[in-house]
């Protein structure tokens, strides 16, 4: 009787082991959270892409297109801008609020790790960011918007991607534009435009630029293009009233050029990649139409001619070689996106507003309406998935 019971007793025992053993064995295939969509190997389908997004219930998510896995890398996370990414294309720098919190964070596109670089109590908080165009640092500017939009308390910090950052010491510039070609960094306060050093913010230069609005720097550093804006007086109606000139200028202020006065309403300027070309959008009186204008050093030369177009083309992204230019085409209600190749404007699908810019030469990154869609030059779809609140980068793996 005595042995008996002993054997049941071990019986029971091993069973009791062998249903925790293959219940310890199911739990650790599961997935730990977001972190995977499933626990077997996915197929490798789709393209070697990743994207990093935020969703409408506020992830920030990394996902790969190859696989379709995606990643949480933070929860209860809203897109901020801005958003930059290093010469070496190995890092994107970006910015996104908690429920308490503003935060910088770079991510290592060939590593895909994520680290903090800063991060304040609150979320109005305004970013800025500029590359050191020949190395891996980046100058970060911070502030709190005052009540009247100013750029209240802040401060300026250099970091660099092996988690090193510090403070440049400026005691009233707040935000950073450009690194220019000299080393110093051009930053500038709500009236006043700086060049400064990086290592303790002395001051180098400086200009008044009340009446400059939505500067932007070449990536070289050697130019900057601005709208001018003041009141003039019209005689015929007795006030005065804006008026906004498209101007170039060396960084700082000299040697200034107005390409395009009132009547032209100069919208979206962007710099090509390496070049002193600028392209922009305009109004074209003849058709009442705005056009994509290209300025090359010389002269403005239009996309398409004024006479062959028959909507409005807007928010110019010039590709990675800065040889080619996506827009988006507005033709009545209908928005798509398009690109101007061979004398020929090629349609890539409907956008929702701008195009979010290129994966390489020869593919674009549309935004619609349900959808964020690949397209090739041709129209092919190479890849699209449901559209995600904010889209903050798009690349392909690995990183170059």
């Amino acid at each position: 009787m005595h042995d008996s019971s002993v054997a049941s007793r071990g019986l029971v025992l091993l069973v009791l082991m062998g249903v925790l053993s293959v219940g310890a064995g199911c739990s650790s295939s599961q997935s730990p959270g977001p972190t995977t969509k499933t626990d077997e190997p996915a197929s490798r389908s789709g393209p070697a892409l990743s994207l990093l997004y935020t969703t409408p219930t506020d992830s920030l998510m990394l996902h790969n297109a190859r696989d379709e896995r995606r990643r949480l890398l933070v929860a209860g996370a809203t897109a901020k801008p801005p958003r930059a990414v290093s010469p070496s294309g190995r890092y994107l720098a970006f910015s996104y609020a908690t429920a308490d919190s503003s935060r910088l964070a770079l991510l290592d596109l060939t590593t895909q790790q994520m680290q903090r670089v800063h991060a304040v109590a609150g979320r109005a908080v305004t970013y800025s960011l500029a590359w050191h165009p020949d190395q891996d640092r980046l100058a970060v500017g911070h502030y709190r918007p005052t009540d009247n939009g100013g750029r209240g308390p802040g401060g300026v910090r250099i970091a660099s991607p092996d988690g090193t950052t510090r403070d440049v010491g400026c005691s009233s510039v707040r935000e950073v534009l450009h690194w220019l070609p000299d080393g110093s960094l051009s930053a500038r306060t709500d009236d006043t435009l700086y060049a400064v050093d990086p290592a303790d913010c002395t001051t180098q230069t400086s200009l008044d630029i009340r009446r400059m609005h939505f500067i932007r720097h070449a990536s070289t550093g050697q130019q900057m293009a601005y709208i001018h804006r003041e009141l003039e007086y019209d005689r015929d109606r007795g006030e005065y009233v804006p008026d906004s000139s498209f101007v170039l200028s060396d960084p700082g202020g000299g040697d200034a050029e107005t390409l395009f006065g009132d009547e032209r309403r100069a919208r979206h300027h962007r710099w090509a990649p390496a070049a002193h070309d600028v392209a922009l959008d305009v109004r074209v009186e003849a058709s009442g139409h705005r056009q994509v204008v290209v300025y090359d050093g010389s002269r403005p030369t239009f996309l398409v001619a004024p006479d062959q177009t028959t909507g409005d083309q807007v928010h110019p992204r010039w590709s990675p070689s800065g040889n080619r230019l996506a827009f988006t085409l507005r033709t009545g209600s209908s928005q798509q996106a398009a690109v101007r190749m061979q004398g020929q404007t090629r349609r890539l699908g409907k956008v929702d507003g701008a195009v979010w810019g290129w994966l390489d030469d020869r593919s674009v990154v549309v935004p619609g309406p349900d959808s964020v869609r690949v397209q090739s030059l041709d129209g092919t779809t190479r890849y699209t998935h449901p559209a995600p609140e904010t889209l903050l980068h798009a690349w392909r793996r690995p990183a170059s």
